[in-house]
């Protein structure tokens, strides 16, 4: 059974990752309620709590997604009139940016969207998504849908400035995404280094129409972004730079991530990687005295279902830094071949290849990093000690406290996770 969200879905988030932007879906409400519930969990507004700002029809009490609830008669008969009675509503709440988006079904009537759009004179603020990337994987549907933005939004030709950079890749489908955000921004600002902004992910239209500043785009997820760097690179010359490496996951990856990115824009990565040296001799000395306590990570067992930019440098720094053995190491649809590439190689090398593609249901983990519902099924079925949820599907749990994935933070909080397994272990 195939859990994941299409590329749909990544085109709804990837204009509601714009803090300044709405969706508006022109489709059933039955398509609309997931993502508008997503959107506000993860990335509220202001306005998010204020429901009776939102009880006027297309909204249903929700803050986010506004649509135009088709029915059968308006798949026989087209859904211009409720297109045209949405809009002026839409329009109303003061948003920099709207994008009306077809629900699957909803592409087939072929109502002209963009004709709309101009009777409505809205098309100054308003694109129209006549398709999307249905059935395609998620981060295809957000790269695109970002790529289409940009186009459209006519980016200003600005002068580029040295010390300017735009991070790519980050959505809100990945767990702690702003933390994720917040520890690159720092390890940036340490080598001197201005993030400009995050296409989709935080940043505001005219955050996004300053992007044209920068001297490089730091692309941090490829799955998310490579459209989007390929636009950048061709319209307005900007280079992208990536990291052989992966994303900067562990201590070893992100200190690889430092120098290719110093070394792209001509910084002095010292300051950085002594931060992160200093997280490293931090964590050295807690290992150490809870080896002797609790006992020790190396040969325990683990599965990773992720990005193959987040599974490549899991995956090595648990084998190499903690001694932890993959027996299953699954990759999602719409990797980055390079990634998927260096993964497989990395594995053979180590005698691990058939740990790739393995179900973790049979290799019963130790601990298992992925989906969250997946991880919940193998917790209560015996099969897994510990899941580790790397993208954001469910609920979850309520932090009050900003956390990562990435960077030194987040390598500390990984091993935050894994010695709380450990220390239970016969």
């Amino acid at each position: 059974m195939n859990l994941d969200a299409d590329g749909f879905i990544g085109t709804l988030l990837a204009i509601e990752g714009i803090s300044d932007a709405r969706a508006v879906m022109n489709g059933p409400n039955g398509c609309r309620g997931n993502p508008a519930y997503f959107s506000d969990r993860y990335f509220p507004r202001d306005n998010s709590l204020n429901r009776r700002s939102f009880e006027e029809p297309f909204f249903f009490g929700q803050s986010r997604i506004p649509c135009t609830y088709l029915d059968s008669d308006d798949y026989i008969h087209g859904s211009t009139q409720k297109l045209r009675e949405i809009l002026p509503l839409i329009a109303e709440k003061g948003d920099a940016f709207l994008a009306v988006v077809n629900s699957p079904g909803a592409s087939l009537i072929g109502d002209d969207l963009n004709r709309l759009l101009n009777e409505a004179r809205l098309d100054h603020v308003c694109m129209a998504f006549e398709g999307a990337a249905y059935s395609r994987p998620l981060p295809e549907g957000f790269d695109e849908a970002i790529t289409a933005i940009l186009r459209w939004l006519r980016l200003n030709r600005l002068p580029r400035m040295n010390n300017r950079v735009n991070l790519l890749g980050f959505s809100m489908v990945q767990k702690y995404w702003q933390g994720n955000i917040a520890e690159i921004r720092h390890l940036c600002g340490l080598m001197g280094l201005t993030v400009v902004s995050v296409p989709g992910a935080g940043s505001s239209v005219s955050e996004l129409r300053e992007s044209t500043t920068a001297s490089c785009n730091i692309v941090i997820f490829p799955e998310y972004s490579r459209q989007t760097a390929e636009f950048y690179e061709s319209e307005f010359g900007i280079p992208a730079v990536y990291s052989h490496e992966g994303a900067p996951v562990g201590f070893d990856a992100t200190e690889a991530w430092i120098r290719t990115v110093a070394v792209a824009t001509g910084r002095d990565p010292t300051p950085a990687l002594d931060e992160i040296r200093t997280r490293r001799t931090h964590a050295f000395h807690r290992i150490a005295r809870y080896h002797h306590e609790a006992g020790y990570p190396k040969g325990a067992t683990f599965a990773v279902r992720g990005d193959s930019s987040f599974a490549l440098p899991l995956t090595m720094w648990l084998y190499e830094y903690l001694g932890m053995m993959p027996v299953s190491v699954d990759i999602m649809a719409g990797e980055d071949p390079n990634a998927a590439g260096c993964l497989q190689g990395y594995l053979a090398a180590n005698a691990l290849s058939v740990a790739f593609g393995a179900d973790p249901a049979v290799a019963g983990p130790d601990m298992y990093f992925g989906d969250d519902l997946s991880g919940k099924d193998l917790v209560l079925s015996g099969r897994c000690r510990k899941s580790v949820d790397i993208f954001n599907r469910t609920t979850g749990d309520i932090h009050f406290t900003e956390r990562a994935f990435l960077g030194g933070a987040g390598a500390l909080w990984i091993l935050d996770l894994i010695f709380d397994v450990v220390k239970d272990f016969p």
